[in-house]
């Protein structure tokens, strides 16, 4: 009998893990800690709460606001640090006794802002309906756990986590035909200088030796249209280098950003998507039973 229920817990527990398979793993997962305890002022329930590290709560993208008891739902507002472009959270909670055992609400006893959070993130509030029936007692210490899972698409990002971004020199090549083009437009400005300048220098010697003017005018006018043609070369390339070195800044900010988001979302310890399923047993012995909780 007992072999014959371990077969079917094992049919129930394959039927139940295959279709999550598939299911979408959070880019990023934060969780928060706060000690919790239960108290009576006047007939009702009292949170009593502080963060167990207020330095990790500053750096958290959760904020807790205030911790309330009406009849026995327990109520946490807060907000979230907004998210990049449509990225949205999803919101979990659960508790840790003294025993080190973990309570875990029922679905359909969490309310308010905890799926698929996307447009609003100030002013958030999460129920748990009846944590004081499920898991809490008065005057015992708990472990409250908030867990904020950020999901989206990074393509959003032009960021994936298969390929680290890269700004090789292929990357940069036109970067380097821009600063090639305009260095090369100041050279060819500075030879029509040198040539107006040899223009210029050939005019005056006709004219301190008294040359006819039909004989020095037309070294003149040579190095004046050469010394036109010299200026407007050069501020045209150093346009061409201007407009490079922007562009070039430009697509190098862009690169270090997508590195910085490819280190935050693609760390090596843990990818998107190869996040194993995981299968959370916690036994409470008084209540005559095991409860399995899958966790993803």
């Amino acid at each position: 009998m007992n072999d014959m229920r371990t077969i079917l817990f094992s049919l129930v527990l394959f039927s139940a893990l295959l279709p999550l398979k598939g299911q979408q793993m959070p880019l990023l997962e934060d969780t928060l800690f706060l000690q919790l305890t239960v108290r009576e002022e006047g007939g009702l329930a009292i949170a009593d709460w502080h963060f167990i590290q207020p330095e990790a709560a500053v750096n958290s993208p959760i904020t807790v606001h205030e911790l309330k008891f009406s009849d026995a739902a327990l109520s946490i507002r807060y907000h979230l640090k907004r998210p990049e472009k449509d990225f949205y959270y999803g919101m979990a909670l659960c508790l840790k006794d003294a025993r080190g055992l973990f309570h875990y609400p029922e679905t359909w006893s969490v309310k308010g802002d905890y799926q698929r959070i996307k447009r609003d993130f100030e002013q958030l509030e999460l129920t748990w309906a009846n944590a004081l029936e499920e898991g809490l007692d008065f005057n015992r210490p708990y472990l409250l756990i908030l867990t904020a899972q950020l999901y989206g698409d990074l393509a959003l990002l032009g960021v994936s986590c298969e390929k680290r971004p890269a700004f090789t020199y292929r990357e940069q090549f036109p970067n380097y035909l821009g600063l090639a083009a305009g260095v090369g437009l100041i050279g060819i400005g500075q030879a029509f200088k040198s040539n107006a300048d040899d223009d210029y220098q050939q005019y005056l010697k006709l004219w301190q030796s008294g040359s006819p003017n039909d004989e020095a005018r037309p070294f003149l006018d040579a190095a004046r249209s050469k010394d036109d043609t010299y200026k407007i070369l050069t501020i045209t390339g150093i346009a061409v280098l201007s407009v490079d070195a922007v562009g070039y800044a430009f697509r190098f900010f862009k690169y270090k950003k997508k590195v910085r988001q490819y280190g935050k979302y693609c760390s090596e310890k843990r990818t998107p998507g190869s996040k194993p399923l995981m299968l959370q047993i916690s036994a409470t012995p008084d209540a005559g039973g095991i409860r399995a909780v899958i966790r993803f």
